[in-house]
């Protein structure tokens, strides 16, 4: 997966993808040379980045707190939240699987902008004591964070999913029709609606005022209206994909290479014989990693030869494994997060089969043909 860990609570694992790098320096950026320059008494220079910093820090620390409510509620309800992921439109908790029935929906949703609405709160009542102006520039931070957060927390209540005002939609739709999957086919269509309203903003706000913000306003929409409708693939191919598992459609016998063999035999003996984007390693009779193509192109063709698969392989401590009972659904999800296209199957320390985003697709497609 893309990013890089940034730290474990309670067990949830929060990654910092790439993108978020761009936006947080965005942010200081604006700060540094329009917000606090412009502010009462105006602050200027290296004061005004340092300012810049802090404030940032505190608003994606805002974002955490947001999304570590809903995941929080989430754990509570019984549904695993392996990861928080901190990107360039804000936050996602990734939770393992939907809410089990309306209420629960409405909880975990209803949780992210109460407490926006709640640090909102919190900062501005500090800044009235007054005790942030003891520092120069405090209070303009102050009054920042407890901006964005009321911002924050009423942009999510946009009735758009997946915003937390859409999920909410979809909960109340779910509660009336008692089905989940139309539900959410509506609450997706409804941020569509809200995405292409946000694009259409931003387009008046760029043309008409010349205002750059805009440019930012259409990107968001463009990425809900997306997001909408990922959304909703995802969940009509878990329905479609119902009662399938990992052992129904992977592949065996596997082909799989040995550690010891050189990076020449792997391009002849694999790569050129059998057209695949990765194999399975083996030390012995047991699983020991995985070897792409990628990683062999990263090697020096002169030192093919005397250079062992080992020496390249991602080890297997640092892979997640199927197990044959897995959700077919979740393991799709699984290597489209990971950005790999096979994962192996293991049993008891040694390969069982492989699964490739191709044979669950193929699944997909054929149960959808046949209205299954």
């Amino acid at each position: 997966m893309r990013g890089f860990n940034l730290m474990n609570i309670v067990g949830i694992r929060v990654v910092i993808d790439p993108s978020w790098l761009f936006i947080f320096f965005l942010v200081v950026w604006s700060l540094a040379t329009g917000y606090f320059p412009e502010a009462h008494p105006p602050i200027q220079g290296g004061a005004a980045w340092i300012l810049g910093v802090v404030a940032a820090l505190l608003l994606f620390g805002s974002v955490l707190v947001h999304e570590l409510s809903h995941a929080l509620l989430a754990q509570r309800a019984g549904i695993p939240v392996p990861r928080i992921r901190l990107f360039l439109f804000g936050g996602v908790s990734e939770m393992a699987s939907e809410p089990q029935n309306p209420g629960t929906e409405v909880r975990i949703a209803a949780a992210g902008p109460l407490t926006s609405f709640a640090l909102a709160i919190l900062f501005y009542l500090l800044s009235v004591t007054g005790l942030p102006s003891l520092i120069n520039g405090g209070r303009q931070v102050v009054d920042y964070v407890a901006a964005l957060n009321l911002a924050l927390g009423l942009f999510n209540l946009l009735p758009g999913f997946p915003l937390d005002g859409g999920r909410i939609l979809r909960a109340w739709l779910w509660a009336r029709s008692g089905n989940l999957l139309s539900a959410t086919r509506t609450a997706g269509r409804a941020g569509s609606v809200v995405g292409f309203g946000l694009m259409g903003l931003g387009f008046l706000q760029l043309v008409k005022n010349h205002n750059l913000g805009g440019l930012w306003l259409m990107v968001i929409g463009i990425f809900l209206n997306q997001a909408a409708s990922a959304s909703y693939e995802f969940l009509l191919l878990r329905d479609t994909l119902s009662g399938y598992r990992v052992r129904h459609i992977m592949t065996q016998p596997v082909i799989t290479v040995p550690e010891h063999a050189s990076l020449e035999e792997l391009a002849n003996e694999y790569f050129f014989r059998h057209p695949r984007g990765s194999f399975p390693v083996t030390s012995g009779d047991r699983f020991a990693g995985m070897v792409s193509l990628d990683q062999l192109k990263g090697v020096p063709r002169e030192e093919w030869n005397r250079t062992p698969v080992r020496q390249i392989m991602t080890p297997a401590a640092s892979l997640r494994p199927l197990d044959p009972d897995d959700d077919c659904a979740t393991a799709l999800e699984g290597m489209v997060r990971g950005v790999v296209g096979r994962l192996p199957v293991v049993v008891g320390g040694r390969i069982a089969g492989i699964l490739s985003r191709r044979d669950v697709m193929q699944l997909f497609k054929i149960r959808s043909d046949l209205g299954s």
